[in-house]
Order: C-alpha cells, then sequence, then structure tokens
C-alpha cells in the first residue's frame, strides 16, 4: 500500500516538474524574444517606435511660393501659376481589372489621349505597362484639360497640382529674365535676373507634420506641427516694358531687315545708370525654354540663354575713338579745334604697322571735332601715339571699365586688351586700340562708357532692380556713382564734338532734339571688310542727357556701316523714348 503511495506521489511530482519546466521554457522565449524586440531590434529603444510613428505620422514639404519680378511701372514680368501634373497608377490599374484588361485599357487610354492629344495613345500604352506603382504622364497641363480630367473621374488616374513659374509677356526681356528650371522636386533660377536673386525669389519651404489614419488622411483629433512656407521676396526692376517691347521688336526687324546674323539693343538712363531696356536677337521665351536648346546668338557661338548685352564681346570699332578724345581732352593735351593733316594714313617712325582710314580718305587739314566727324582712323591713332602715350592712355580705358566686369548680371564677360605688361604687346596694339581694334568689349561696356560722358563724367553703377519687398520690408536700391572718369569740363567739350558729329552725317538726328552719337565699323582680322559689327553709340538730349542708347547689328549684309545699317534703329528707339517720356524738345522746330 506504502509502495502503490509512494509510486503516484513520485508520478504526481515528475507532471508538476515537466509543467514547470514547460512554464520556464515559455517565460524563458518570452523574455528571450522581448529582449530582441526591445534591445536587439529597437536601435537604442527608438526604432519600433519610429516605424510605428512613420505608420501613423504623415511629412509634407509645403512649397514656397516664388517672388514674382515686375518692371519700373508695377507689370507683372514673371509669376506663378498653380498647374496640374497628371498621374497614373499602373501596377493598380492592372489589380482593377483582372477580367478585361486590355478592352479597359484601351478605353482609358483613348479617354487620356482624348484630353492630352500631345500624348501618343502608344507612349500611354507604354506608362501603363511600365509595372511601377506611379507614373507621371504630363504637366503642368493647361486648366480646361483639368477640369475635364475631373469630371472624367477615370480609374487609377489622378492630378496633382503644383505652382509654375509663368512669364505672361512671353519672350518679353527673356534674356534679362532668364527661367526657372526643376529639377528633383527642387526649383531653381537659371540664366538672369532669376538666377542671380534666386534664393530670394525662392523663399523658405514649409512642413507640415500630422497623424494619419488608414488611408493618409490626416486627423482631426490628432497631433500636429509644422511651419509656414515663406513667400520669396518680390523684385522690382528698372526697365520699362513699353519700351522694352519696342526696343526689342524693332531690333528684330532690323536684323531681319539687314540680313544680320544677330543683333543686341540697350537703353540707360543717363543720370543713374539704371537699365531702362536691354534687348537681344534672337531671343526665346522662358514659358517654353527647353525647345530653343539647339538655337544660337552672338553670332551663333552661344546658347540662346545668354545675354549678348553682357556676354557677346566684340570689337567697337570707331565708337571707341569718343574714348580716345576723352584721355586727351581731360588731360588738356588738345582742344576740338585743334588741327592735324589727315592724307589717309599715318606712318611711324618705330616701324609700327600704317594706319589708314576707310578706302584710305584722305581729308587734309583736320580738327580733333572732325576726327570724329569722318570717323578718322588717322586722326584716333595720332593722338594715341603722338599725343597721349601708353602711360596717358592705358589709365582712362581702365577708368572706363574696359575689361573688367559690370556685376550686373552672370554670366558675364569683362573683354580684354592688351597692355604694356601683356606678353607680345607693341605700339600697333595702342594705335588700333584708338580706334575699336585690338579691344573687346560688351554692349553693355560701351554704353557705359557713354553714360559717363552724358553724365558730365561720371559714371554711374549700372544697375537693374530697383526694390526688393520681403516679408513687407521695403529696400529700395538707390543710384551709385561708381566712380569720376574725365572732368565735366572734358565731357561738356566730347559732348559738343559728338553733337556735331551727329549733325554732319546726319544718320541719327531728330527734329527738336540735339544728339550726341558716334557709329562703329568694326571688321575683324582674318574675314573679308564687308562681314562687320555695325553700331552706334550716343546719347540725347545732348543739352541735357536723359538716355543712352547702344544699337549693334552682326554681320548686317544689306548695309554694312553703322551709321547706314545700326543708325535707323537707334533713330526709331530714340523717337520712341521721346515721346513715350515726354522729353520736351532742347532745338526750335524748323
Amino acid at each position: 500500500m506504502e509502495m502503490r503511495m509512494s509510486t503516484e506521489l513520485r508520478r504526481a511530482r515528475q507532471r508538476q516538474m515537466i509543467i514547470f519546466l514547460l512554464v520556464c521554457a515559455v517565460v524563458f522565449a518570452l523574455l528571450a524574444r522581448l529582449f530582441y524586440w526591445q534591445i536587439l531590434e529597437s536601435y537604442s529603444g527608438y526604432r519600433l517606435a519610429a516605424q510605428a510613428n512613420a505608420e501613423h505620422v504623415q511629412n509634407q514639404i509645403i512649397p514656397a511660393p516664388r517672388g514674382h519680378i515686375y518692371d519700373v511701372d508695377g507689370r507683372l514680368l514673371a509669376t506663378n501659376v498653380v498647374r496640374d501634373d497628371v498621374y497614373i497608377e499602373p501596377i493598380q490599374f492592372t489589380s482593377d481589372h483582372p477580367d478585361n484588361y486590355q478592352a479597359d485599357l484601351q478605353v482609358q487610354v483613348a479617354a487620356l489621349h482624348g484630353v492630352l492629344p500631345a500624348l501618343s495613345e502608344e507612349s500611354l500604352l507604354q506608362a501603363f505597362g511600365s509595372g511601377r506603382p506611379t507614373v507621371r504622364i504630363a504637366g503642368p497641363i493647361e486648366p480646361e484639360q483639368s477640369e475635364k480630367l475631373r469630371k472624367m473621374r477615370l480609374p487609377d488616374t489622378f492630378l496633382e497640382p503644383r505652382p509654375w513659374r509663368v512669364y505672361p509677356n512671353n519672350d518679353l526681356a527673356a534674356q534679362m529674365l532668364g527661367y526657372v528650371q526643376e529639377s528633383a522636386g527642387q526649383t531653381r533660377g537659371i540664366y538672369g535676373l532669376e538666377a542671380k536673386y534666386d534664393q530670394l525669389l525662392a523663399g523658405k519651404p514649409g512642413n507640415f507634420t500630422a497623424e494619419t489614419d488608414l488611408m493618409g488622411n490626416p486627423l482631426t483629433v490628432g497631433t500636429s506641427s509644422g511651419s509656414s512656407a515663406i513667400s520669396g521676396a518680390d523684385l522690382t526692376v528698372t526697365v520699362k516694358s513699353d519700351v522694352q517691347q519696342i526696343v526689342q521688336s524693332s531690333l528684330a526687324e532690323t536684323v531681319q531687315q539687314m540680313g544680320a546674323q544677330s543683333g543686341t539693343a540697350l537703353v540707360l538712363n543717363a543720370q543713374t545708370g539704371a537699365i531702362v531696356a536691354m534687348a537681344g536677337y534672337p531671343a526665346f521665351d522662358p514659358n517654353d525654354y527647353g525647345n530653343y536648346a539647339d538655337q544660337k546668338g552672338c553670332l551663333g557661338q552661344q546658347e540662346v540663354y545668354y545675354n549678348p548685352a553682357l556676354y557677346c564681346a566684340y570689337e567697337p570699332g570707331s565708337t571707341m575713338k569718343a574714348i580716345t578724345m576723352a584721355a586727351a581732352l581731360d588731360q588738356k593735351l588738345i582742344t576740338p579745334e585743334q588741327t592735324i593733316q589727315d592724307p589717309g594714313y599715318l606712318d611711324f617712325p618705330d616701324g609700327t604697322p600704317t594706319v589708314t582710314n576707310w578706302e584710305r580718305q584722305g581729308y587734309g587739314t583736320e580738327s580733333m571735332t572732325q576726327v570724329l566727324e569722318h570717323s578718322a582712323n588717322v586722326g584716333a591713332a595720332y593722338v594715341a601715339y603722338n599725343v597721349l602715350g601708353p602711360d596717358r592712355f592705358y589709365p582712362y580705358l581702365q577708368r572706363f571699365g574696359f575689361g573688367t566686369k559690370t556685376g550686373l548680371l552672370s554670366p558675364e564677360t569683362g573683354g580684354g586688351y592688351r597692355t604694356p605688361s601683356s606678353q607680345g604687346w607693341t605700339k600697333s596694339d595702342m594705335v588700333r586700340q584708338s580706334f575699336g581694334q585690338s579691344i573687346t568689349a560688351t554692349p553693355l561696356q560701351i554704353a557705359r562708357a557713354y553714360q559717363a560722358i552724358a553724365n558730365g563724367g561720371v559714371m554711374m553703377q549700372p544697375y537693374l532692380v530697383s526694390q526688393i519687398v520681403k516679408n513687407g520690408q521695403v529696400q529700395t536700391i538707390q543710384p551709385r556713382v561708381e566712380q569720376r572718369v574725365i572732368s565735366a569740363e572734358a565731357a561738356k567739350q566730347l559732348t559738343g564734338m559728338l553733337v556735331s558729329a551727329a549733325n554732319a552725317n546726319q544718320q541719327a538726328t531728330i527734329p527738336g532734339y540735339s544728339v550726341a552719337v558716334k557709329t562703329g565699323t568694326a571688321t575683324t582680322q582674318g574675314l573679308a571688310e564687308d562681314q562687320t559689327e555695325a553700331s552706334m553709340a550716343g546719347f540725347l538730349p545732348a543739352s541735357q542727357p536723359r538716355f543712352v542708347i547702344l544699337v549693334k547689328l552682326d554681320r548686317p549684309q544689306n548695309q554694312i556701316y553703322g551709321g547706314t545699317a545700326a543708325g535707323p534703329l537707334w533713330k526709331t528707339i530714340a523717337q520712341q523714348l521721346m515721346a513715350i517720356d515726354e522729353v520736351p524738345p532742347d532745338l526750335p522746330l524748323h
């Protein structure tokens, strides 16, 4: 009896031990699992929390509205609109149409093609067959197209709105404005104002973080946080749209009429240096900048997006003769009435190559004023070689800003010229530079030099932005003096000489207004003499200058000289400026 009880007790204890061991095993397994998840897999205790949080928290970037660009009269030059991109969900479409996939796909493709005719049915079929979760098939689309797609409620197709940069005036001032490019969800300004002021215009994106439901919708009772987007700064520029339109359209018409390859036109405020108009041809439409990728400006040497007023350096030709005269007048080494003998050529005792006038035309006894009237290379070379010399010539090229970038916009070139410190320099370089060869300059550099003459010898810093409005704070940019380059007396004398040159040639005179101009007909070594850069630079009214105008035509064919090719365009722009700005005449009308 005792033995039987002992056996049963032993079996009971064995069962208890087995149960105990099983419980311990389960507890150990749970502890091990907890250790695994909470220690090994938690990434310092946060990984699981982060994963769980990510399933119920949505982070969104809020784009900042890009700043507007206005002209001096408050007209919009660059702004933003909201346009839709069109997306499809190929994988979901396949899943939603297991039985009649091909038939349903044809209906879907036909519907999309009907609203978006620019998309071929073949490209749409490829997009649906891509095997990707989402595919952007179009954008930005027009509001009418968005409305049609919303009404159609096509399956597995959705619209995603986003801001889009637009230029209401199409190609107006395009090379000055530049454009905005989007890449990988980021936008940045390319060329012109959009590039130089990109950080200001772009503003600061905001963000929004919120708890969401299983469908990704924000919970009204959930926690949320974020920061608002800060709009970009608004810019006001010194350009007048109506003047810009006249300058731009007149330039395009003249380039085509003269059979030129390209051209540039500039208008500056003579007293402040503000850019009133700046145009190049050919131009482009920043709304569709990609369509112009294969077009070239600057004699076919640069992309059409480059601003030729800043980037297309050229040999300015006879417009440089005014600078040579300015240097000599400022140092009181000549007077406007001083004369030389001009047989049509000039030899030099040190072997410097002979200089000749155009077609070796001689003028006999010739005053300094007549040198400009005749545009005589001999007279300019005489002043540089016999009157100035290197020590008195080159400091004035530097003063007038040649070889130095203006900093107005980028990209920009400073042009260049050889000086006595340059390797290989000879006096022939100086002689040729005196009448605009062996030196390169941009149209803006030439216009800036004439602005200094028009402004009594004081050069102003060229500027384009007159006001910046950021977060309600208004910053006004004032005109800034760069430096005095010649005396007021020398500027007055030179202005009189340029007026005489204008009156003598009658190529840009305007009834009722005194005009101070100089033509330029530059040829390039190695090219035929009829392959010219025809230009005209000057200002009006000469008695109280308001505007400086420069026009340049590259390789005109129908007329090749500065006066006959560029003169009519200069005159057209000048007449329109006098009318638009209601400038009172300074001469009696005959």
